[in-house]
């Protein structure tokens, strides 16, 4: 499929009854240059035998576009003025045209069409090159004989403009030239000097004398055609060549364009799945050390507290006074004084108090004038009460005796 006429380089192999002919056209700035020309006779025995020394020399459309040119058996030529259309439109309002143009219109009709620039009233100048189908059998089967294939034919004077000179084709319209929109005889001598001038200033011609605007002149037509602005937008409306004898150039270059997609695609998928893993793998790695260091942490402040308690008893310790070192008379003194039915359960010595929970079986116990015989406590607090009938409790907080009783 053609998607843009601006080609790097592109070839022209123009046809007719007793040769083949052929330009390579190569950009070289803002101009397109004839890089190559060449003229092959068909010989009768084997027609295809020129197609195939053209094809050579023009790379057989394999590598750049290659179009071609000339004039088909039953095709008809023509020009009328239309109103600005879209082409699919334009193509619509032609197939309703041609009958009025034609007496009759060719069997399988095929066309193309290519429009000009709006004039001054809005109108836009169409050329027309109507062909029956049975026309490109010709054509076809010299491209497969000589192994070529082409991007498309393009009928020479499609590239004619109004205000162009008289365009004669003595090589494939012998008696008619096309002049002003319509066609008149041709002269026996046609006058290729006024399109010598503008093909001067549309294409870069070799300057050696061996090149001639005559002998090209269907090719420099169509690649006139090729290198206007509007080439691209109108590829589908130049149509006309079956697919089975285009080039498959783009769809190799799409189905190379789809493989480099999915290579592209893979190695992106493969890098980020080596990266995702790594990072997994770094993500694993920081968060089994984080577990590690808080685990570590807890340990450490467990054992930390646990150092803190043993620290706060050692420092209760050691503020602790040395003691009494009459403890044992005292204490020996206190148990003297305690009648035998009385049983000490608890027992706590401190250095500002004693503090005694005692147990009896006698209801009338006169603690206060017992303790009275010990001149080293008094007693602080008491507090009595009897559980069931058997047993009193006695709850004794005993002060040393230089103190006020509480």
């Amino acid at each position: 499929m053609m998607r843009n006429s601006h080609f790097r380089e592109f070839s022209v192999l123009a046809f007719d009854a007793a040769s083949v002919r052929g330009c390579q056209f190569r950009r070289r700035g803002a101009q397109y240059a004839v890089e190559r020309s060449v003229v092959e006779s068909i010989e009768a025995h084997d027609p295809a035998e020129a197609w195939r020394r053209v094809l050579r020399r023009l790379g057989r459309g394999r590598e750049c576009p290659l179009f071609l040119t000339g004039a088909l058996a039953g095709g008809i030529f023509f020009r009328f003025l239309s109103i600005d259309l879209p082409p699919r439109a334009r193509r619509e309002a032609l197939e309703l045209e041609l009958p009025q143009r034609m007496l009759t219109v060719p069997d399988n009709c095929r066309f193309q069409f290519f429009a000009g620039e709006t004039d001054a009233e809005g109108n836009v100048p169409v050329n027309v090159y109507v062909i029956p189908g049975s026309a490109l059998e010709h054509p076809a089967a010299m491209l497969t004989q000589a192994g070529g294939w082409a991007d498309e034919f393009l009928y020479p004077l499609l590239a004619v403009r109004a205000g162009d000179p008289p365009a004669d084709l003595p090589r494939t319209d012998p008696d008619f030239g096309f002049e002003d929109g319509e066609w008149r005889p041709s002269p026996p001598e046609p006058d290729f000097r006024p399109w010598l001038t503008i093909f001067s200033s549309e294409f870069k011609l070799p300057a050696d004398g061996g090149f001639r605007v005559g002998d090209f002149f269907e090719c420099l037509l169509a690649a006139r055609l090729v290198v206007s602005p509007s080439f691209g937008q109108q590829e589908r409306a130049l149509r006309l060549l079956p697919a089975e004898l285009r080039p498959r150039r783009y769809r190799n270059q799409l189905r190379i364009t789809a493989l480099l997609v999915l290579l592209i695609a893979g190695n992106y998928l493969w890098s980020a799945a080596g990266s995702y893993r790594q990072n997994y793998q770094t993500f694993s790695r920081l968060a089994g050390e984080r577990d590690r260091i808080k685990a570590e942490n807890s340990s450490l402040t467990a054992k930390l507290r646990s150092f803190e308690k043993e620290q706060r008893e050692l420092n209760r310790v050691v503020s602790l006074a040395a003691g009494e070192p009459d403890v044992l008379p005292k204490l020996a003194a206190l148990t003297s004084i305690l009648p035998s039915n009385v049983m000490v359960s608890s027992l706590r010595w401190s250095e500002s108090s004693v503090d005694l929970m005692l147990q009896s079986e006698a209801d009338n116990l006169d603690l206060p004038s017992l303790f009275r015989r010990i001149p080293y406590w008094k007693i602080g607090q008491l507090q009595q009460r009897r559980m069931g009938d058997t047993v009193t409790m006695i709850t004794l907080k005993l002060v040393p005796a230089g103190e006020a009783s509480k």
